[in-house]
């Protein structure tokens, strides 16, 4: 699967209601018994799952970044094939 199939994809993903829904779910039962650990090793877990829970996010942004950045370019090399100007780079 090409990067921008990927990135498209993957912003469907973040926009959509149920994994969103999931998400903040996931953040709120670890939360909540991240307050309620009764010891530190309780207390890390509940932290590690919550930073888990980011970088999953983090990296779907990533592939959805990506996706838009490779599509720009895309249109660059199309635009410089049809024979329209570059744009200026200050």
């Amino acid at each position: 699967m090409d990067k921008i199939n990927r990135g498209f994809q993957a912003k469907s993903l973040l926009e959509n209601e149920l994994f969103r829904e999931v998400l903040n779910s996931l953040d709120e039962v670890y939360t909540a018994a991240w307050r309620e650990a009764r010891t530190p090793e309780a207390r890390e877990d509940c932290h590690r799952y919550v930073k888990l829970c980011e970088k999953i996010v983090a990296d779907i942004q990533s592939i959805a970044n990506t996706g838009v950045i490779e599509q720009a370019r895309q249109d660059e090399l199309e635009r410089g094939k049809k024979g329209f100007p570059w744009p200026k780079i200050m």
